[in-house]
Formats: C-alpha cells, structure tokens, sequence
C-alpha cells in the first residue's frame, strides 16, 4: 500500500487514541448476545457491525454541540466497528476509558509498538509525532452505554507533505452482560467520523480510492482492541497490574 496513505490513517488513527441520553436508552443489553459466551479466549464472540448511533447533540457541552455534529453529518470519512464481547473487570475497562495515556503506558510495558498519549489536564488528552502533528481530543458526552470523544489539531500525513486541519468524532458504545457460568462480559463497538476541509477530502480521495472504508475499519478494530485486550488482560493476570499501570518511566 502506498506509504502516504498507511502514513495518513496511522495519524487519523492516533487521532482518537485515545467520554444518558435518548441513543444510550436504546442500546441493547449485552445479555441479548453473549448469554452463551465462553471465556476461554479475549474476544469470546464477534456480531455483524450495527447501524450508526443516534447520538445526543442536545447534551453535549454548547461550545463544541455544532462541530461535532459537523463532523458526524459531514464526514469525509466514516466507518462503524464491529460488535465485541470479552470478560474483563467493568471498572478496569472504563478507567481505561478515562486514562488512555495510562493505557499507552502499560502497553508500552508489554512490549507493543504504542504511540504516547499526554494528559493534557481538564479531561483533554494530546498526541504529538514529532513532525509538527498535533493532535488532542476531550470527552464530550459520557453516560452508562457510550462515550464520545471529540478530537481537532494538525497532522503531516507523510514526511515531504504540508500539515493539514483534521477533526474527528469517536462514539464508544459499550453494555455490560454475563455469560453461561455467570462470569461478567462486556460488549462493545466503535464508530469513526474523520472530517477535513475539501482540499484535503480531494487529496485522501485521490490517495485511498475505494480502499480508504476497508482501511478505516482495520484501524477502528484497532482502537477497539487497544481498550479491549488491556482490559481482558489484567482480568486474567491481575497480579500485573501495579507494575505496568505505576506513574513511575
């Protein structure tokens, strides 16, 4: 694949690395999908991808209530994850909802290749690569099922290319449930808005063609799995979580 593009949705990605209204009430419950789940391996069961939330504009902060739904209704780029379940501890997954800089740290610990993620304070988590790409995101609604993240700054798609404006709206919608043995699962799946201004569409156009939905998804399961697995692990090896989550480098 072309090394511009990978470079693109690598930084689009990295923009979300990562917070009820009407759309959380009509959720489904986790109970619905997994009342058969084993637990033997992290993702114990996989559901054809859903349609779009309905997300709850109204109660979202006023100052960014318009340009998220901007984003949303003008994406240049759109893709819905597919539905996960997996056994972890509930309040071990939605910490890590809340601390995706301390996530990024414990999977730098585990050895995988994890880009840094910076609190920023006030809620408001950043991203910087080093070639002028700057990237930070805050939460912009938060309730028991879903989690959107609102995200805006620059980004250099390749090396010898201009940094270019990018926003980008993640919805995170996530339903606990049990399975036959009555051990806790959680369900979830993941939506990606990525708008930027016309210029730029025509370039990401010209760069990806028809293989940019394919391409997105494959990053959205991947910021799927980046909470996921973190959370599946220390279910399982819990004995590891002091020393991978400690503040100390």
């Amino acid at each position: 694949m072309n090394r511009v593009a990978v470079g693109w949705l690598t930084t689009a990605a990295g923009v979300i690395w990562v917070s009820v209204g009407p759309a959380a009430a009509q959720a489904p419950k986790a109970d619905e999908y997994i009342s058969k789940a084993s637990t033997k391996t992290m993702i114990v069961e996989r559901r054809p991808a859903e349609a779009p939330p309905c997300l709850p504009f109204d109660k979202m902060p006023e100052a960014v209530r318009d340009r998220v739904r901007q984003v949303v209704e003008g994406a240049t780029l759109a893709t819905h994850g597919t539905p996960e379940i997996f056994a972890c501890k509930p309040a071990q997954y939605y910490w890590f909802l809340d601390h995706p800089d301390r996530a990024s740290i414990a999977w730098q610990r585990l050895g995988a290749k994890c880009m840094e993620v910076n609190d920023r304070g006030d809620g408001r988590f950043g991203w910087i690569d080093g070639q002028g790409s700057d990237i930070h995101w805050d939460t912009v609604f938060r309730g028991p099922r879903m989690r959107v993240w609102y995200a805006e700054g620059k980004v250099r798609p390749a090396a010898l290319l201009p940094l270019v404006p990018v926003r980008a709206v993640f919805v995170l919608q996530h339903a606990e449930g049990h399975g036959e043995s009555g051990r806790l699962l959680l369900r979830h799946h993941a939506d990606l808005y990525l708008y930027t201004d016309s210029k730029t569409a025509a370039w990401l156009t010209r760069m990806l063609g028809a293989s940019a939905p394919r391409i997105a998804e494959q990053y959205v399961g991947q910021l799927q799995m980046f909470f996921a697995a973190l959370a599946w692990h220390f279910d399982q090896h819990p004995d590891q979580a002091a020393g991978l989550l400690a503040t100390e480098k």
